[in-house]
């Protein structure tokens, strides 16, 4: 009977042991005891080994290892602003287009420098492939100046398409030069939406984010 209780310790001590020594990064809503930097609204900032599974549509709590720390500290998603990993900044995200059940919120990527008049994020997105794979596709949202903090827009959706050029015009009207380069449709300033190389969103908005930045100085 001893023989028993000392082995189901020893399998109880490996599998609490496991939790901390397992180490991986599926994607930035998929991740386990990978050294980071959480934000939190409240303007405080912990160091750690951070687990993060917020993929399924419920979200899920973020919990972070603190040094040698045995029990992880644990936020809510209300909690998290986002965390710093791999010279990579992750913010998280609401999207609201579409049908949903529940809140969708998201870390994702962003690819603007911090104090953009207008961000771009980088959304991996994970998609069934049959009842045993899976994988994840990327996807491009934009924060929007003058929308709610936090809330993000397909770079394919609604407000950019169709008819580019007079919606994104509008969003940089308080820059001229900018929204006219825009409206004329100039290289490098404009594309359409049977145009499904995201590579090509990317580049555009990045331009138009970056002169945006710089209109006026």
């Amino acid at each position: 009977m001893r023989l028993v209780q000392n082995h189901i310790l020893l399998i109880v001590l490996v599998c609490l042991a496991s939790c901390r020594t397992v180490s991986y990064f599926d994607s930035p809503n998929n991740l386990k005891n990978r050294e980071g930097r959480l934000y939190l609204h409240n303007g405080k900032t912990i160091d750690g080994k951070l687990v993060i599974e917020t993929e399924n549509i419920f979200g899920g709590k973020v919990k972070l290892f603190a040094g040698d720390e045995k029990k992880p500290m644990q936020f809510s998603l209300s909690q998290v602003r986002g965390y710093a990993m791999d010279n990579n900044e992750y913010e998280l995200k609401e999207i609201r287009e579409g049908l949903s059940i529940g809140k969708r919120q998201y870390f994702m990527k962003r690819l603007t420098p911090e104090g953009s008049r207008m961000h771009l994020y980088e959304f991996s997105k994970k998609e069934i492939v049959n009842k045993t794979s899976s994988r994840h596709v990327l996807e491009y949202y934009v924060e929007l100046p003058g929308e709610e903090e936090n809330l993000v827009f397909s770079t394919n959706g609604s407000h950019f398409v169709p008819h580019f050029e007079q919606k994104v015009s509008r969003i940089v009207s308080d820059c001229p030069t900018l929204a006219k380069k825009i409206a004329e449709k100039q290289n490098g300033f404009f594309y359409a939406q049977v145009n499904l190389l995201r590579e090509k969103r990317v580049d555009v908005l990045m331009r138009i984010i970056d002169e945006y930045n710089k209109c006026g100085k």
